[in-house]
């Protein structure tokens, strides 16, 4: 089961930008393209790193881990280049308001 948690205000998110937070002990990037709102986990699979602290890429909702240069598409969680090779976790995010919610498990 899951259900959605408020993790950050909209105003702390500015336009093609991503953010992390952490709850219950997970970190979660969350980021805003195009007026989209899309929100993974903040951790690379190939190797420990933020990819909140990597490079945002919304021409195409990618973003890029810092540390080796693994890319992933943001919406879908795929993992588009190596090093990495299995993806990330999404979920499904929105905004209510000035809050921003964010589907997690239970």
């Amino acid at each position: 089961m899951s259900s959605f948690i408020r993790l950050a205000s909209a105003s702390d998110l500015a336009e093609n930008s991503v953010i992390a937070v952490e709850h219950a002990g997970q970190r979660i990037a969350i980021y805003r393209v195009g007026g989209a709102l899309y929100a993974t986990t903040d951790i690379c699979s190939h190797e420990h790193a933020y990819l909140s602290e990597g490079f945002l890429d919304p021409d195409d909702c990618t973003i890029e881990c810092p540390l080796h240069g693994a890319r992933f598409d943001i919406a879908s969680g795929a993992a588009l280049a190596l090093p990495a090779y299995e993806p990330i976790a999404v979920y499904a995010a929105r905004i209510d308001g000035d809050d921003v919610l964010v589907e997690l498990p239970d």
